[in-house]
């Protein structure tokens, strides 16, 4: 699987909630704007950013707890823009704005 992955240039992010972690699958060189078109295309359309952190630091210092604050606290939580480019196991929350009203 994971040569496979590597031949088609895969990777995957995740976005986690109270209910759900998922992973999603985009290709190597997406931005944050297009991976958030991927779950939803609202989201890419009314990007703002994306608060970041990789998979591989919330598993070093999360200490057991279902939360990023030990990630943040580490300094390992950051924000990024529209050209950030995502990396293989970001854990991401994306933040967006769409207004439902539009302009005559």
């Amino acid at each position: 699987i994971r040569s496979g992955r590597s031949a088609l240039c895969l990777q995957s992010f995740y976005t986690a909630g109270p209910k759900e972690v998922r992973a999603w699958t985009i290709q190597k060189g997406t931005t944050a704007p297009q991976a958030a078109g991927v779950i939803h295309t609202d989201f890419e359309r009314g990007f703002i950013k994306a608060e970041v952190a990789n998979f591989d630091d919330f598993k070093a210092l999360h200490a057991g707890q279902a939360s990023m604050a030990k990630v943040k606290e580490a300094g390992k939580y950051r924000q990024e823009g529209k050209t950030y480019v995502m990396q293989e196991g970001d854990i991401v929350v994306f933040m967006h704005n769409v207004s439902g009203s539009k302009k005559k």
